[in-house]
């Protein structure tokens, strides 16, 4: 298990490095949306190909699945150390 950030700069490198893994798995995320497009158009113009008819059955995939968890849960780590970087003053 990865040790967890101590100091303010610690907690803002370790927040620089989770933001920059959040912007590769949208950009991959929106890859694979576009995979998916292209699917989509290549069954307009040949709706009896059977493997393509396969693989949109089994949309979004569990590529995307585990893309969108790993999103969730970077998200919450995000909020976490901000939290502790910036706490509420209620």
């Amino acid at each position: 298990m990865p040790e967890l950030p101590e100091s303010d700069e610690e907690r803002f490198a370790f927040l620089d490095r989770k933001l920059d893994e959040q912007q590769v798995k949208h950009l991959e995320l929106a890859r694979m949306v576009g995979e998916y497009r292209e699917l989509l158009y290549d069954l307009q113009e040949n709706p009896r190909n059977e493997d393509a008819r396969r693989l949109a059955r089994g949309l979004p995939g569990a590529r995307y699945r585990v893309s969108t968890t790993y999103i969730q849960q970077n998200w919450l780590q995000i909020e976490a150390e901000l939290g502790k970087l910036f706490p509420r003053e209620d």
